[in-house]
């Protein structure tokens, strides 16, 4: 042998199988499923002790994986801080067995898989995490609540197989608006979780995926069984969890469910930049108007590279404006505002413009009367007051305060007679 080669570098080859070959001290290799004879999961933190919660996974024939375990603590500053941890069966490297915390391999089963595929026909409803997807089972008893393990972490090792054919819908967490890294760059982890599954169960075959935006229940919550208007932001992170916490229940869901716009396609991180382009967008520019509702554009400037990237966040549901309106003498004018309820039902109402003026709780008011429902916080409130004040509808309106002949139609309450035009 060469000298010179006889202390040269290992190639990567050589590393990993070194790596392979040589024991390390407290190996632990998961053993899929668990044995039948291993003993019940008593795993306990080193530091925390025994976990809050607990959820098993199975495989699709319903034999045990492993465990998703949860410590609820309080943290150093007082605030209750949490710990989640994967807990798997294992063969360790003296011979013995026990349960660790180790990761179970990839591909992961979905939590619930057996549910999954006894119930071929329900919806598959996904959530980031466990313990929403226990509040989900009871929200939505009529789907299937499932979480990829370890939540928004690492869903691509998760089988997604499952969902070939399925309706999928994608339950995101609150992003609060404006939150950044320290590295001063956007963090949307609701949106990042809800694009990755999207991807992976489009590419499983799903037949179709939507969207349950945190903003549907988020605009109320319910204080000794009355549903109040949300008058300040949703905190970052909220979910169906803290959606039953604030006393949502199957029933009241239920009726919130005949709206149309409850569910939505759900468009990933392409399709909501590819969507302003759309030659058929009925609101270019700022604002653009769906069946599910309007939503605004708000736009992410990256503070290293410059890059740009698009966002539309949904303030209100289905609110179309029709006309400019205004008196014979062309003052009064205002907005003919067209809102669809959650019935299905179409409201015209000829708005003042100078209800604009003040802090726009009169208008607001008067629309949420008619059916219409608004995101919570000041985002949706400025973004409603933006969008009726710079609309330019392409028709015009007149408004009279009386019934009666104006000109030479007759108007009524609801019906104008032209006798021109017969």
């Amino acid at each position: 042998m060469d000298a010179g080669l006889m202390f040269a570098p290992l190639s990567a080859d050589e590393v990993a199988a070194a790596r392979q070959s040589t024991p390390t001290a407290g190996a632990k290799r998961p053993i899929i499923p668990v044995p039948a004879d291993a003993p019940p999961m008593a795993f306990r933190h080193p530091k925390l002790g025994a976990p809050s919660r607990s959820w098993p996974y199975y495989n699709a024939t319903g034999e045990l994986v492993g465990y998703v375990c949860r410590w609820d603590f309080a943290g150093a500053d007082g605030e209750p801080a949490k710990e989640i941890l994967p807990v798997t069966y294992c063969e360790l490297e003296d011979g013995k067995r026990g349960w660790r915390s180790k990761g179970m391999p990839a591909p992961r089963p979905f939590f619930a898989l057996p549910d999954i595929i006894a119930n071929p026909t329900a919806w598959v409803l996904i959530t980031e995490g466990e313990k929403t997807c226990d509040a989900a089972r009871d929200l939505f008893p009529d789907m299937v609540a499932t979480t990829p393990a370890h939540g928004a972490k690492s869903p691509h090792l998760t089988d997604f197989s499952p969902l070939a054919g399925r309706t999928v819908v994608i339950a995101t967490d609150y992003d609060q608006p404006g939150r950044a890294t320290d590295k001063g760059k956007p963090l949307h982890p609701g949106w990042d979780f809800g694009d990755k599954v999207c991807e992976l169960a489009r590419a499983a075959g799903a037949a179709c995926v939507l969207h349950l935006a945190p903003e549907r229940l988020g605009a109320w919550f319910w204080r000794d069984g009355e549903k109040i208007l949300r008058d300040f932001p949703l905190k970052d992170g909220w979910d169906l969890a803290d959606a039953a916490d604030e006393g949502w229940t199957e029933e009241a869901i239920a009726e919130i469910r005949k709206d149309p716009a409850f569910l939505s396609p759900y468009l990933d991180a392409a399709e909501r930049v590819d969507a302003a382009d759309e030659d058929d967008d009925p609101t270019p520019g700022m604002f653009r108007s769906w069946p599910h509702g309007v939503e605004k554009r708000v736009d992410h400037k990256d503070k290293e590279t410059g890059a740009i990237t698009t966002e539309w966040k949904w303030f209100c549901s289905q609110l179309d404006i029709a006309a400019e309106t205004r008196s014979s003498d062309g003052e009064e004018w205002g907005r003919l505002l067209t809102v669809t309820d959650r019935d299905g039902r179409r409201k015209q109402w000829a708005m003042p413009m100078a209800m604009l003026a003040g802090d726009g709780t009169a208008y607001r008011e008067r629309l949420l009367s008619l059916g219409l429902i608004m995101a919570p916080g000041k985002f949706a409130r400025d973004a409603l007051h933006e969008y009726i004040s710079t609309a330019r509808p392409d028709e015009k309106a007149r408004c009279v305060g009386r019934v009666g002949w104006h000109g030479k139609s007759f108007i009524l309450s609801n019906q104008t007679v032209d006798p021109d035009h017969g």
